[in-house]
């Protein structure tokens, strides 16, 4: 710890030798609603996060904010527990600043902890056994829960415990949800056809949703998650340093740019944490610099705007007057995805009116997620190498692998492609080395 000391900056050494820091209020602001927070265990990391909650606290004392009042749970019940792990997970901030669970996964893992709150939150934690765990899967599945709400429930309570394991207030090797006897469920496995993505891009174009169908293009083509592409802001368009890849390649990107710079968007890498620019061309740039050109016309940050939507005395109201608005936050990821259901609705039945009902069927089933999973085949058609994949998509390289195994049949034009790009690449080592 360091010689000077941060006020409520505590501190618990692990049977292993390293140490959990923690912010602790006191008794007087704990009856005011503020709760402990777990910091992690990295002093520096800590020390600057206990500041910026004692910054809150000096906020509050002068009467300025308050803090969001917690229910209080009985200590050592499940209900408690799961305070605890929404408050240190998912609720969480990485060193780096960013949330430790992305929005749409913690409103998931939200939905299960509700469950077993329901199911359990007023017993102790002994209450917790695995055959009790056993009667709760079979309950859910009677009910009609759903195999994935039900995995996804059981999951979380193996995490949650997992969580108690690590803070010591449960003992290792004991966790009630290991091994809870239900397969994972089959994951999501579809694919966006050329016609259903161009015909719902002209759907939305044809609407009014212009920033819709270039969130709908990025994610084809860069594969971001909908969150990330949502969030993504002007400054993230950014021109690309020749230094940062070989030479032939900044020439085909310049070749291809209207004014000769390379340009893209800057994007996080999740798995990671590495900053990457990737490059963004063709039809898909010149919607993002048109888009760039209308946000800042009204005043707005962000690359992807609620074009329907008007801001109005702090409401955001569709067809109304006032400064365009964005998709910001939960809300406005939710009007998207509701924005986006109406689109795709109103393609499909554009379609069936022509005469074209599978195409119309195919449509209804597809989910803007599908997008990235939807990347990756496209860039794998074009012969481009699995790391290369990862790179643009943020997918770890085993994932990557699996969505290429199952949807990349391996053909007699694809083992020509293979030998003929590596035939390519052996006579350009030849002539560099003549």
């Amino acid at each position: 710890m360091a010689s000077f000391r941060i006020p409520y900056l505590s501190q618990r050494s692990n049977k292993d030798g390293s140490t959990n820091y923690y912010w602790t209020p006191s008794p007087k602001l704990r009856r005011f609603g503020w709760q402990s927070r777990r910091l992690g265990k990295d002093e520096n990391a800590a020390i600057e996060a206990a500041r910026k909650i004692n910054d809150q606290v000096e906020t509050w004392v002068e009467g300025q904010e308050l803090p969001k009042i917690r229910t209080l749970h009985q200590e050592g019940t499940l209900a408690a527990a799961i305070a605890d792990y929404t408050r240190d997970v998912i609720e969480g901030i990485k060193p780096n600043g960013k949330a430790r669970v992305a929005p749409s996964t913690a409103k998931t893992y939200r939905t299960g902890l509700k469950r077993l709150q329901q199911w359990a939150g007023k017993q102790p934690l002994d209450f917790i056994t695995r055959k009790r765990v056993q009667k709760l899967r079979d309950g859910m599945i009677k009910s009609g829960v759903g195999e994935n709400a039900a995995h996804t429930t059981l999951k979380l309570g193996r995490q949650l415990f997992a969580y108690l394991i690590d803070e010591e207030r449960w003992e290792q090797g004991k966790n009630p949800f290991e091994n809870f006897g239900m397969a994972a469920p089959e994951a999501r496995e579809v694919i966006w056809s050329p016609a259903a993505r161009e015909l719902i891009v002209a759907t939305a174009d044809q609407h009014g949703f212009q920033s819709l169908a270039l969130a709908i293009m990025l994610g084809y083509a860069i594969g971001q998650r909908e969150a990330d592409i949502l969030e993504t802001t002007i400054p993230q368009w950014v021109d690309l340093p020749s230094h940062k890849m070989q030479a032939e390649d900044y020439t085909v990107l310049a070749a291809d740019a209207a004014d000769g710079v390379p340009r893209g968007i800057r994007i996080r890498q999740n798995k990671t944490g590495a900053w990457i620019e990737v490059p963004v061309v063709g039809e898909v740039r010149r919607r993002v610099e048109a888009n760039i050109a209308r946000a800042k016309e009204a005043g707005r940050f962000e690359l992807i705007l609620d074009d329907t939507r008007r801001l109005t005395h702090r409401r955001t109201e569709k067809g109304s007057t006032g400064q365009l608005a964005a998709y910001e936050g939960a809300a406005g990821a939710t009007r998207f995805q509701r924005d986006f259901a109406e689109m795709r609705e109103a393609a499909a039945l554009d379609a069936g009116n022509n005469g074209q009902q599978d195409l119309a069927g195919e449509i209804r089933t597809l989910q803007f997620r599908d997008l990235r999973r939807t990347c990756v085949v496209y860039l794998g058609e074009l012969g481009l190498e699995d790391h290369l994949i990862a790179a643009i998509t943020g997918h770890d390289i085993d994932e990557t692998r699996r969505i290429l195994k199952v949807y990349m049949p391996r053909t007699t034009g694809r083992a020509a492609k293979a030998i003929a790009l590596a035939t390519v690449r052996q006579e350009n080592e030849r002539e560099k080395r003549a």
